[in-house]
């Protein structure tokens, strides 16, 4: 049986929650700061750049060995920039996911190159939600992702981007606390 959802930390800081129990406060010092970046879509998701040329050529009625001579590109390359319907299908999908990439990078600025595949994953997934074709493993295998990269309040508490601040504080000398509340006026 699943506990409570853990409360996003801007709402215990709120409550005052740190206050009575400043280990809370400490366990997630590490928390996500938007401090980093995620850098640019993957390139598999942008159009060939010799793609609008080989169009051109094909369009002119050249076949696929004639416009990899003209472009010098390779056969089996100038072959998948023929235009055809499901070329201008998948040129659509990639540009919606370069949207959603850019939009989680937006919402997610501490997401690092650590994290590309995790949301090349998520942006996939959530194409599917968007075509309303994706099944429900696939929309569970989504909510999980979105958590481990604390896309949603409750798991951004848990994902700690600096572990290391963290335990320096848990190592610090209870006594210089302890002074530094005893002499704290109110």
């Amino acid at each position: 049986m699943a506990g409570r959802p853990r409360k996003p930390t801007n709402v215990l800081a709120i409550t005052g929650a740190f206050q009575k129990n400043p280990k809370r406060a400490r366990e997630r010092a590490g928390e996500p700061r938007p401090d980093g970046r995620l850098g640019d879509s993957p390139a598999r998701w942008c159009p060939h750049p010799s793609a609008d040329q080989a169009a051109a050529l094909f369009a002119e009625g050249r076949n696929a060995n004639e416009v990899a001579t003209v472009l010098g590109l390779d056969w089996e390359i100038a072959k998948t920039l023929r235009p055809d319907a499901s070329s201008v299908k998948v040129s659509a999908d990639n540009e919606q996911l370069r949207e959603l990439w850019a939009e989680v990078a937006t919402m997610a600025p501490w997401l690092t190159s650590a994290d590309r595949w995790t949301v090349a994953s998520i942006c996939e997934l959530k194409l599917l939600e968007i075509k309303r074709v994706i099944k429900p493993g696939e929309r569970a295998e989504l909510g999980r992702l979105c958590g481990k990269c604390g896309l949603n309040p409750s798991d951004r508490s848990r994902v700690n981007t600096f572990p290391s601040a963290s335990k320096a504080t848990a190592a610090a000398d209870p006594r210089t606390e302890y002074m530094r509340r005893k002499m704290r006026p109110g």
